[in-house]
């Protein structure tokens, strides 16, 4: 496998098939490509999307570096929030759709970054409110079964996937390792990953990829690239199942009015999902329609109506109460 002229083929836009970007991928995952050729591999991904069947490679290669996590047993699907960016401009509200689920007896398994850089990571917030990441698979699977949530740091999930994001963070950019990790397929069938885009621009090829891949996921313009949508402006949310799209919400024009919203910082942004799960207090409407999405897409009711009507009361479960 020659480096460069798979650079240069990137580079032109050809794109790679996809047992080129399985071994390109199992190298880059094991460590086996050097460094500055690794940059370059994160440069033109970010520049040039490789195409469908490249992203089912690349896919498939960290699938099958992946630990072992298992979804825990019930009737519900486990639902499965990425958290890799880090939020500068909104409270990180990743922790309180995850909070929101497990009121509905719905296991979440959040996976993720430690450090959010200049700005607030979901991992800060989750500190404030005493969820800690754990240290090895077997204690995802058991957080998992016994507490009905999880937080699995990058390193579990893949250590060549957490070398790749620390050189993402060194060269500054934020290309296809991200958007690998946010695709990735964590726990199987018995699942519900939600698959955040930076852009409205990434949804349709991202859209593409997770009709091929299978399986459910709720895609969306995550806030600032999160797992959550933005609490003061409804993203499109498009629930993709075993190859085929639903529009679940379209995207609101104007920008909604909230007074109540915490400060950016993580010991605010705690204080007042502690709060709000507590006394129950009025949820931003974006929070709450991605919530009737997932509680739709894990099996909570059979149709979406019936879960916008469950959440247009207050939005919260039996185990909120």
């Amino acid at each position: 496998m020659s480096y460069a002229t798979l650079i240069r083929q990137i580079e032109a836009g050809e794109g790679l098939a996809y047992a080129e970007a399985h071994a390109l991928g199992s190298a880059l995952l094991d460590g086996g490509v050097p460094e500055l050729e690794t940059a370059a591999f994160l440069v033109e991904f970010n520049q040039h999307d490789p195409g469908v069947e490249a992203w089912l490679g690349l896919h498939a290669s960290l699938a099958d570096r992946m630990q072992g996590f298992a979804a825990p047993s019930g009737p519900f699907r486990t639902v499965v929030l990425p958290a890799y960016h880090s939020v500068r401009t909104r409270p990180h509200l990743t922790p309180l759709l995850a909070l929101l689920l497990k009121s509905f007896g719905i296991p979440v398994l959040i996976h993720g970054v430690l450090e959010g850089g200049s700005g607030t990571a979901a991992a800060y917030v989750l500190r404030e409110l005493g969820i800690m990441p754990c240290g090895t698979a077997a204690q995802v699977n058991a957080a998992l079964r016994d507490e009905g949530i999880a937080f699995a740091p990058v390193p579990l999930l893949s250590p060549g996937l957490a070398s790749l994001l620390a050189l993402r963070a060194r060269l500054g950019i934020d290309g296809w390792v991200t958007r690998l990790a946010m695709l990735a397929d964590v726990l199987g069938e018995r699942s519900v990953r939600v698959t955040p885009v930076v852009s409205g621009a990434e949804i349709a090829a991202t859209r593409d990829v997770l009709e091929a891949l299978g399986g459910s996921a709720l895609l969306l313009r995550g806030c600032e690239g999160e797992a959550f949508a933005d609490p003061l402006l409804r993203p499109d949310m498009v629930l993709v199942q075993d190859g085929r799209s639903q529009q679940m919400y379209e995207a609101q024009s104007t920008l909604s009015v909230l007074d109540n919203l915490p400060e950016v910082d993580a010991r605010a942004t705690g204080a007042w999902i502690a709060q709000v799960m507590r006394d129950r207090l009025s949820l931003p409407l974006p929070i709450r329609n991605q919530l009737a999405a997932c509680l739709y897409a894990a099996g909570y009711t059979e149709d979406l109506n019936q879960a916008r009507a469950i959440t247009a009361l207050d939005g919260f479960g039996r185990a909120a109460a």
